[in-house]
């Protein structure tokens, strides 16, 4: 019993122990999203759902076969009503009725049929394979979004991550200050002006510490979601922001139109509504079905078989629409409609490609340029903070060492923040030119 306790109390010790640390570069992180993520779970079953399509389409062309069986208890007679009179000429010979039916009645039958000609089944197993490939593209669009997604949302986390390091160096080198000032305050080295102002600064900086910590442990835990782990685990971050490509080079508008998943899903629907327009046409045309049966039937007034009837039957069946009271031209006239919103739809998104390709390059050569000046201004601004540190109490103010810790700071999450527009408009030109690599490093 007491073994039995103390394993119990382990286990509850251990469950309420956190999970281990998870380190993942941009790589690992990419392939969890794609393993866990549920919008492309979603976007998969999609995927799965055009596949089973396409095999009910293809099974209006194969051929059905059914059979059927039946057995019948006559609780009362039937009988045929035949009149004597006709048959040998007597008149007064009269009417007699003889029974036709028995105890017991049996029957089966199996029944192969087969759609020689039908143009709504032809069409709709054309559109079945073309829903297969736009549902393909589909995938392809939304795996897109969610890795340039996700690796924004990695690098965003990273910036965070320096934004909280820069404010705890500021705020551990505020506090150093303060108590140098201290200390010299009490030997009369200090006035108590300069012990306020740099308390004052020290204080200051303890509430964007805070809130320097907490929006990256919020991206910590988006991240977390978007990979699929237990907001338990410690998540590390294997990457870095000290690094960043060249400017990629131009590509084409005909190449980027040629990668572009959801323009190709936007070409692929314009072909399913072209055989939707087919579809609705072959309404007017004739349908001819074959059929190969077999009809066996029995009938007993004992439990067996007696009285034994089979007989093989071949059929064909032509169907001929004459007047549906306008509903076929009603359905082929809809069928074009749609077919011209999607060949609309497919300029204005054409349209819309090429200027958000525009942009995003603009975007992406502006933001490349604005690191070599960020940089510029972070050597600046430590080369004046070391000069400001270095300098002795009697010549710096406490304003002025604020003030350069301040420029510092800015100029270190400046620069920063502009490597991370940089690789975010990286990660868009990627997008708009149909290409997401999961590269951890550049």
């Amino acid at each position: 019993m007491e073994k039995i306790l103390l394993l119990s109390i382990n286990l509850l010790l251990f469950s309420a122990l956190p999970l281990g640390a998870v380190e993942l570069d941009l790589a690992q992180f990419l392939d969890l999203v794609e393993k866990n993520s549920k919008d492309l779970k979603l976007a998969g079953q999609e995927l799965k759902y055009a596949a089973a399509n396409k095999k009910e389409a293809l099974s209006g062309a194969l051929p059905h076969v059914t059979a059927g069986a039946g057995c019948n208890r006559n609780l009362s007679d039937m009988y045929m009503y035949m009149d004597m009179g006709a048959l040998s000429g007597d008149e007064e010979a009269g009417t007699t009725k003889f029974p036709i039916t028995r105890n017991n009645e049996y029957s089966a039958n199996v029944v192969l049929s087969q759609t020689l000609f039908n143009g709504a089944v032809y069409s709709a197993v054309k559109a079945a394979k073309q829903y297969q490939k736009l549902s393909e593209f589909v995938y392809d669009a939304s795996y897109l979004e969610i890795m340039t997604f996700s690796k924004k949302a990695y690098h965003q986390a990273l910036l965070l991550k320096i934004v909280w390091e820069v404010s705890q160096a500021s705020e551990r080198n505020a506090y150093d200050n303060y108590i140098d000032v201290k200390k010299a305050f009490e030997t009369g080295l200090a006035s108590e002006f300069d012990l306020l102002q740099a308390e004052v600064r020290y204080k200051d900086i303890i509430p964007q510490t805070t809130a320097a910590e907490r929006n990256y442990n919020i991206a910590l835990i988006n991240l977390k979601n978007l990979a699929g782990l237990f907001m338990d685990e410690e998540l590390i971050l294997n990457g870095s922001l000290d690094r960043y490509p060249e400017l990629p080079p131009q590509t084409t508008m005909e190449t980027i139109l040629r990668n572009r998943p959801d323009f190709n899903a936007l070409q692929w629907e314009e072909k399913l509504r072209a055989t939707g327009v087919s579809a609705e046409r072959a309404a007017y045309l004739p349908t001819l079905t074959g059929s190969l049966s077999f009809v066996f039937s029995s009938q007993s007034d004992e439990w067996r078989f007696d009285e034994k009837n089979d007989c093989w039957i071949v059929g064909l069946n032509l169907s001929v629409p004459i007047f549906t009271g306008g509903a076929t031209k009603a359905k082929v006239q809809k069928a074009k409609i749609e077919l011209d919103k999607t060949r609309l739809t497919i300029d204005r998104t054409r349209e819309n490609i090429e200027l958000e390709t525009v942009s995003v390059r603009l975007r992406l050569e502006e933001a490349y340029k604005r690191i070599s000046s960020a940089e510029a201004t972070l050597k600046t601004a430590r080369k004046a903070f070391s000069i400001a540190e270095a300098t002795s109490p009697e010549l710096t103010t406490q304003l002025e060492l604020k003030d350069s810790r301040v420029v510092l700071d800015q100029a270190t999450t400046g620069y920063y923040a502009a490597v991370y527009e940089y690789l975010d408009a990286i990660f868009d030109w990627e997008r708009c030119v149909g290409k997401v690599t999961k590269e951890s490093g550049f």
